[in-house]
């Protein structure tokens, strides 16, 4: 007889029962479907495993704390309502990275609209610039190469910042942005050489990314 604390995993028309204590290590088969069956701690073990992950492209994608948080927990809300669909649950990381991209395409748009109303406003630096880089100079070339990534357009952004930042595969993309992988890759050569023109117009930023490469091992 099974324990009240027993987590059941259904697998076909068998069940296997997963003690408490083993959750956390149930591959992402098991894990949705513990979800599925209504399991109260897996969300949880859901987010202790992935939550680093959709924080990370947030980050990087937005280059900016602000609500990023607050983006992370919409992702995993989203994701939650959407796991019924998922048909095969060994894609988990890939789902949840497209969801994580469409949340992004969503705040990237409302920011673009927020721009355009306040079009002429001079704003400051982002104040998470200055904590994460505290030099001067690797702050300013932070965030004229965010002002870069604003000018080439949500969906090259998006594209860019999974394949040359988050460093995915190129499948992984195409994945992740719902495109044929011929399609995912003309739109990351053509936003590599938007962001690269731009770079070359600002000598400043070209010649500090160059002494990264040159100092790099």
């Amino acid at each position: 007889m099974r324990s009240e604390t027993d987590s059941q995993v259904r697998e076909g028309a068998k069940i296997l029962v997963l003690p408490a204590a083993n959750l956390s290590t149930v591959d992402d088969t098991g894990l949705v479907r513990a979800i599925l069956d209504g399991d109260s701690r897996a969300p949880r073990v859901l987010w202790d495993r992935y939550a680093r992950l959709v924080y990370r492209i947030l980050r990087r994608s937005l280059g900016q704390q602000n609500e990023v948080e607050d983006l992370v927990q919409e992702v995993f809300l989203n994701l939650f309502r959407k796991l019924p669909t998922l048909r095969d649950p060994r894609t988990l990381p890939a789902f949840l990275v497209t969801m994580t991209t469409l949340t992004l395409r969503h705040e990237l748009r409302r920011r673009w609209v927020r721009r355009c109303m306040l079009l002429g406003a001079k704003e400051d630096i982002d104040p998470d610039l200055r904590a994460v880089h505290p030099n001067p100079e690797a702050r300013q070339a932070v965030a004229r190469l965010y002002a870069i990534l604003d000018r080439i357009g949500r969906e090259e952004r998006v594209a860019f910042v999974l394949r040359f930042i988050e460093g995915m595969e190129l499948t992984e993309v195409a994945t992740a942005l719902g495109l044929s992988l011929a399609t995912a890759k003309r739109r990351l050569v053509h936003a590599r050489a938007r962001v690269d023109h731009h770079i070359a117009n600002d000598p400043g930023l070209a010649a500090y990314l160059s002494g990264i490469d040159e100092e790099s091992p």
